[in-house]
């Protein structure tokens, strides 16, 4: 790889990161969301973070995503990509698998929510994402009761 190639890809990766941090940052600051504005902020957080620009797939469904961000990445067609996916971890899961437990792992760290397990590998699409992560925002910055 040239030099002119690595400052390339360093370019993609920084505007990148700075894209997801600022989405990250938007959905932090206003904990009170309304649902919209969090599904908005939410899916430009996961094409950032999946370094796809936003009209470069269509689809909202979370496996049709983390295909296509693979796909990039190896500069095949998303198809190929699956198929190609056949190499399994020790653990057994696939490329995508582990792409998905990555994106929710960095979603939880870095707007400051613990999403429930189950519902977060649950969710289908952006808006079921949506839904468990709002539901999660508002436990965080609800009151403390007193007990």
């Amino acid at each position: 790889m040239s030099a002119e190639e690595r400052k390339r890809v360093r370019e993609t990766l920084l505007k990148y990161t700075k894209a997801a941090a600022w989405e990250a940052q938007c959905i932090r600051e206003r904990g009170d969301a309304d649902f919209g504005y969090l599904r908005a902020h939410l899916r430009g957080y996961i094409f950032s973070k999946y370094m796809m620009p936003e009209g470069e797939c269509r689809s909202d469904r979370i496996s049709v995503l983390t295909d296509a961000s693979l796909a990039r990445m190896m500069k095949v067609t998303p198809e190929l990509a699956k198929q190609l996916d056949t190499a399994r971890s020790c653990a057994g899961a696939t490329s995508a698998t582990v792409k998905k437990a990555l994106l929710l792992q960095a979603m939880e760290r870095e707007l400051g929510i613990v999403l429930p397990a189950a519902e977060a590998v649950a969710a289908k699409d952006v808006t079921d994402l949506a839904k468990v992560a709002l539901r999660s925002l508002h436990r965080r910055s609800a009151p403390a009761r007193a007990s």
